[in-house]
């Protein structure tokens, strides 16, 4: 086991890791790529990396305050299902009811590497490589339904 400090340098060495390997993409010539993440143009609409000590996920996910709010955003997102999934090239899970670690609702459509451990080194280029490949084709599909949920946004 870790002690907390050793833990909490493995996740900030990991994640800066991450980064560093957006660098060396082919197109990026060494420039950072920008990731949409949390600038996604729609409120309580994220694009999320996650990683713990079963797997990582790359996951699109609606954490609007308002329940009301977050399903209908999923249900609309439900609705070009078959779209979204065309342009992410595979399927996804799509979970209207996601209860994070902290315990905090959300509604999450992602993909999962399972087992992958945020705690072992030596799986890193694997997991990344899955992080990375995923968050591009997650960032694809979204970007081909945005609109669509967009209006949705502008019309509340």
């Amino acid at each position: 086991m870790f002690s907390k400090e050793e833990a909490k340098e493995i996740r900030q060495l990991f994640w800066h890791k991450l980064e560093s390997r957006t660098r060396r993409l082919p197109g990026q010539k060494g420039k950072k790529i920008k990731w949409i993440f949390d600038e996604t143009g729609i409120k309580g609409l994220d694009l999320r990396f996650d990683i713990n000590r079963q797997r990582a996920i790359v996951a699109l996910e609606i954490n609007h305050r308002n329940e009301n709010r977050r399903l209908q955003l999923y249900e609309k997102l439900e609705a070009c299902k078959s779209i979204f999934e065309t342009q992410y090239e595979g399927p996804l899970t799509w979970d209207y009811v996601y209860t994070k670690e902290e315990g905090r609702d959300v509604c999450r459509v992602y993909e999962a590497l399972s087992p992958a451990d945020m705690y072992q080194e030596e799986k890193w280029p694997e997991v990344m490589k899955f992080m990375i490949d995923r968050m591009i084709r997650m960032e694809k599909a979204f970007l081909e339904v945005k609109d669509f949920l967009l209006h949705d946004e502008l019309g509340q």
